[in-house]
């Protein structure tokens, strides 16, 4: 016995359908495909900015080891996009011994920097008892711990800010006493 075809009871699609289906598609990855942009920038700035705390705690470590029998500082440049770990025998930068460069991460800068005088502030740490001092390049006191050569009526706190160039998303970083925490924001400082 022989069926006669049929196309009554096809299922198929109209193409207003498979437009449908089509844009629905695309909206959903162009959503998908932002929320990772977003995800992706976030991730790299909080790397840049554990990177640059990690540099800091190594300045420090460096200075209570005893390494090379010197002070360990960090140089902080505004708008750089690498700081220098350096040793030196006094609380200048001009003084350096060692100079050893450091990439924050490309496209990543440090954009705000309290204290700072012609943009830079050298974070330094003392070799006798691990006291900090802020001061610039050619080792001026901008401020420290109060057990530092750089104490008295000065600044007790440096702050930092970690930024991606050309977008408003910044990390805090602070650097007070003998400690060195983020923050929400650059001011106050504790």
């Amino acid at each position: 016995m022989i069926f006669p075809i049929s196309f009554k009871g096809k299922n198929s699609f109209t193409l207003l359908e498979l437009l449908v289906v089509v844009a629905i598609i695309a909206v959903i990855t162009g959503v998908a495909v932002a929320a990772f942009n977003n995800f992706s920038r976030t991730q790299r700035l909080s790397q840049a900015a554990k990177g640059v705390e990690g540099s800091i705690k190594d300045a420090q470590s460096r200075a209570l080891s005893s390494v090379e029998g010197l002070n360990w500082g960090i140089r902080l440049t505004l708008g750089s996009e690498q700081l220098q770990l350096y040793s030196t025998p006094t609380i200048s930068f001009a003084d350096a011994q060692t100079i050893l460069d450091q990439q924050i991460g490309s496209g990543v800068i440090l954009s705000d920097l309290t204290l700072s005088q012609n943009n830079t502030v050298n974070v330094v740490f003392s070799v006798v008892n691990g006291a900090v001092s802020f001061t610039s390049d050619e080792g001026s006191c901008l401020g420290g711990s109060t057990d530092s050569s750089c104490s008295g009526s000065l600044e007790l706190c440096l702050a930092l800010a970690v930024n991606l160039q050309g977008s408003a998303d910044k990390r805090y970083l602070k650097v007070n006493e003998r400690n060195i925490f983020e923050s929400d924001g650059l001011t106050p400082c504790p």
